[in-house]
């Protein structure tokens, strides 16, 4: 069946304020030896009463299981990982309504001690015009979101994959956009750059890394020019994603297709595979958004190159 997983055993490798970063180890058999043919790792975003939203507590969650993936014992001794990012909850998929949505805007208003009755997009917008004038709280964040996550998971010698499993919003939809493919599920949730409609710019990191992944000019225009919301229809067909899948599969097929990118699938083995060059290649593909991401800051002015 398709939501069937190959066979596996797990060890969570880190859990932290409703962060895991787990470990699926295929075997080539049921016993319980070191060999192993593969590990799946996923990252699952379970900060449900949060919406999952981008904030310092995320920043700093995700970047604790992203120094796991480099250090860990279990994974410096093989290249043959693949690495998923996703909100799913296999135990109560009811709760699984948002993959990402975007920044926290009442963190970021309570740190610019904006303490009005104004509209939360509109007092989070003043938040973020104010961040790319001067260095504050709210431009910190969202430069250790670009610096330590989103330019760490773009050029990780490992194929990534987000399992989107529900709305994936602004900062939601850019760490999806940071990882090699995104598989989204049907019949519920949208994908959105909301900019347009919060009256906010992108920042240069947010932009480049938009525009190295969309390929298509006309779509890339109409989703930040008009914040439109794309069904997983739309943004399969739009190629924003590259695949769509009831809830109940979405998982195992990001679980497979990550599976056949490991380095010695049999598919599609990389017979002299190095992770060095695996992530000196990304970082040439996707140069632009790297340096961005990587060096760039919320106060660089929209016409600067990075």
């Amino acid at each position: 069946m398709m939501n069937q997983l190959p066979l596996h055993k797990t060890k969570t490798l880190f859990e932290k304020d409703s962060v895991s970063l787990v470990a699926s180890i295929l075997s080539p058999s049921s016993t319980e030896d070191d060999d192993h043919v593969g590990i799946i790792l996923t990252i699952y975003l379970h900060r449900h009463s949060e919406k999952n939203v981008i904030n310092p507590t995320m920043i700093s969650l995700l970047v604790q299981a992203l120094h796991i993936i480099d250090t860990h014992p279990l994974l410096n001794h093989t290249n043959n990982k693949a690495l998923i990012i996703t909100g799913i909850d296999h135990d109560n998929l009811k709760m699984c309504k948002f993959f990402g949505n975007g920044l926290d805007l009442e963190w970021m208003m309570k740190a610019s001690n904006n303490q009005t009755n104004h509209h939360s997009g509109a007092a989070a917008a003043a938040a973020v015009s104010a961040a790319t004038k001067t260095e504050n709280p709210t431009s910190q964040m969202i430069e250790m979101f670009n610096s330590q996550v989103l330019a760490k998971i773009l050029t990780l010698p490992f194929r990534t994959v987000a399992a989107i499993n529900g709305h994936c919003i602004g900062a939601g939809l850019f760490l999806a956009l940071a990882c090699d493919y995104r598989f989204m599920r049907t019949e519920r949730g949208f994908i959105q750059w909301p900019e347009a409609r919060l009256g906010m710019r992108l920042t240069k990191g947010f932009a480049e890394l938009s525009k190295d992944k969309i390929g298509d000019y006309a779509v890339l225009r109409e989703g930040l020019l008009t914040a439109k919301r794309y069904t997983s229809g739309e943004a399969l067909a739009s190629g924003i994603i590259d695949g769509e899948y009831p809830l109940e599969e979405l998982y195992s097929a990001a679980f497979r297709f990550a599976l056949e990118g490991v380095p010695e699938s049999h598919d599609n083995p990389l017979e002299y595979f190095d992770p060095k060059a695996y992530t000196e290649m990304k970082m040439e593909i996707w140069c632009t958004s790297y340096r961005a991401l990587k060096f760039g800051k919320v106060s660089d002015l929209p016409h600067s190159r990075i």
